[in-house]
């Protein structure tokens, strides 16, 4: 409905589905953004062929893919998870070498292309 307004209970249950959805390699490959500044969605409306939606809605919800893998951002993925789960430090890091080895060799274009297939 135009106007109104999302509550923060159901963005914050939106911001939970992204979390917990399947993504390639469990890693997450992007960063949702919501954006609510009104001239700032007027100019993304600019290049979004001008659809009313993006400047009618609450929050504009942005999803930007990574261009490309690197072990900092493999290792900040794989920290969370086992702080979350509470597993002993180290239980990921077999899969951490498996796809850093298996992603690293195959370039930064190749990565890019990858991260936004599954975001």
């Amino acid at each position: 409905m135009i106007g109104s307004k999302i509550s923060n209970e159901k963005l914050n249950y939106i911001f939970e589905a992204a979390r917990l959805a399947p993504s390639s390699s469990g890693l997450q490959l992007y960063q949702i953004f919501v954006i609510t500044n009104k001239e700032l969605l007027e100019e993304i409306k600019k290049i979004a062929y001008n659809q009313s939606q993006i400047t009618d809605c609450s929050h504009l919800l942005v999803s930007a893919a990574w261009d490309g893998y690197s072990d900092q951002r493999i290792s900040e993925v794989f920290n969370f998870i086992v702080e979350e789960r509470e597993l002993p430090r180290g239980t990921m890091d077999d899969y951490k070498k498996q796809l850093l080895d298996l992603y690293f060799p195959l370039g930064t274009d190749w990565q890019a292309q990858h991260a936004a297939k599954h975001n």
